[in-house]
């Protein structure tokens, strides 16, 4: 009986491990990112085609078909902070770059930060 029980323990074990390890990381909000943190992150990824202030008019923009979104848009200020994680972390219709394995999970949040920071 202490044998079964011991088992069924490390099957519930490995099964919350292997469920909290497949979860995405877009559980947290922006208040776990740092916007100052982000900025600088922001300005060496992003800026190119979102533009400085986030307003869609970098150097780059126009280069993409469509154009990069002004990150200050009703469109954007309605994501959640999970949905706007996960277009920077896994980037979004082949033209938006995935960041996630070049940025890692504190700095995504404070990215998700500071983007939010553009439109206060």
């Amino acid at each position: 009986m202490k044998n079964l029980l011991w088992q069924w323990t490390s099957v519930f074990c490995l099964s919350a491990l292997i469920v909290s390890l497949s979860m995405p990381i877009a559980v947290w909000s922006a208040s776990a990112g740092n916007p100052k943190q982000g900025k600088a992150r922001y300005r060496q990824y992003c800026a190119a085609c979102h533009g400085e202030r986030g307003r869609g008019d970098g150097p780059m923009a126009k280069a993409t078909t469509p154009p990069a979104p002004r990150l200050t848009s009703k469109d954007v200020r309605s994501m959640t902070d999970q949905e706007l994680l996960a277009i920077i972390a896994e980037g979004k219709g082949g033209i938006m770059p995935a960041w996630r394995g070049i940025l890692n999970d504190q700095e995504l949040l404070d990215m998700v930060a500071y983007v939010r920071s553009l439109s206060r």
